[in-house]
């Protein structure tokens, strides 16, 4: 079995001229074939389960990012329950889209994958081998599976068999391991498999966004990859983005809680320029969210208690915001909601704020 080390950033073979042709017939054919799964140089929107659903993505694409990628969304429930409106419904204007699943074993990821693939043609399926909750874990799905590379190349080789008569792509996101770090392990599992591209967010499992993402083995990755990198964790500016591509060399960048506060993020980042964006303005994006949920969210009441995640994100660090959780948060019913949002944004916009 072939071993990568990130000290050398190759596979020890025999003789270095078959490790030549190893990587660069890799890289050629995966330019050759799936030359649009990731362009070098993207900035993508990360996948945030309470978050990053149909509204969020438009309003984040029409901002400036390259791509998104649905919230994670269970395997055996759509084998067993079928599609999740709310979390599976995505329009044009997302795309390019990859639909991400989590899952246990590679008969329910792959069996899932089809369905979805068949159903909706996303641009990517996505293989979420890296979240960490705990009811998550529990089943033995997405993180759990950081601790046994071995079921991770079934899982994509198994998957990938059964895009490809579709065409779709298949990518990953992971992390460095579970409880330790695996990262060469984990990543000899994913290219074996047949892997088109890989996110990676370099901390373990285990340590949720606590301490600092270790950016120095997002070039380790890189240097043995070959497959284009995805780099994810402590973007905070459109500033970091720069320093990722610059520090890590990786293809693109994901930007992830920043976007959820400030999704303007990804124009700074394509007009070189801060951008400050007035609170009245920030509650305006939140009512066209609402708007936009409207139309895969079960229900409007539900939809409007939902808004509330994101509208925190965005007035934070506002003086006002105080306020604004004080007249917004406790009201039942939407229509109540929707009234007083638009009041609010009348008054601030009067106060110029």
């Amino acid at each position: 079995m072939q071993r990568f080390s990130p000290l050398h950033g190759f596979c020890f073979f025999s003789t270095s001229k078959v490790l030549t042709f190893f990587i660069s017939a890799r890289r050629a054919a995966f330019y050759f074939v799936l030359k649009m799964v990731v362009r070098k140089g993207e900035v993508i929107l990360a996948p945030m389960a309470g978050y990053t659903h149909s509204a969020f993505r438009r309003l984040a694409r029409r901002l400036g990012a390259d791509r998104t990628y649905s919230e994670l969304i269970s395997a055996p429930g759509i084998i067993h329950r079928g599609f999740p409106k709310k979390l599976i419904f995505f329009t044009g204007e997302e795309r390019p889209i990859h639909i991400q699943l989590f899952g246990r074993n590679s008969e329910e990821i792959s069996h899932a994958a089809y369905l979805t693939a068949k159903e909706f043609k996303p641009d990517a399926i996505d293989i979420n081998f890296g979240c960490s909750v705990p009811k998550v874990l529990k089943t033995g799905a997405a993180g759990k599976l950081l601790e046994n590379p071995e079921e991770i190349r079934r899982i994509v080789e198994e998957t990938k068999r059964v895009l490809k008569p579709l065409g779709i792509p298949l990518t990953a996101k992971i992390r460095l391991g579970l409880e330790r770090d695996n990262l060469e392990a984990i990543a000899e599992a994913l290219f074996e498999g047949g892997v088109d591209a890989v996110a990676l967010h370099p901390r373990l499992g285990k340590e949720g966004y606590s301490g600092k993402a270790r950016w120095e083995r997002l070039r380790d990755l890189k240097r043995i990859s070959p497959v284009p990198v995805i780099g994810s964790g402590d973007i905070q500016t459109w500033r970091d983005i720069d320093r990722m591509f610059e520090e890590t060399g990786v293809d693109a960048a994901m930007v992830g809680r920043a976007a959820l506060s400030h999704p303007w993020i990804f124009r700074e980042y394509s007009e070189r320029r801060d951008i400050f964006v007035p609170l009245h303005r920030r509650l305006k994006v939140v009512l066209e969210l609402l708007e936009e949920m409207f139309e895969y969210y079960p229900s409007r009441d539900k939809a409007c208690f939902e808004i509330r995640a994101i509208l925190v994100r965005l007035i934070k660090g506002f003086e006002q915001s105080r306020e604004i959780k004080a007249k917004l948060m406790t009201l039942r019913g939407c229509g109540g909601f929707v009234e007083t949002l638009k009041g609010l944004i009348e008054k601030f916009e009067r106060e110029g704020i």
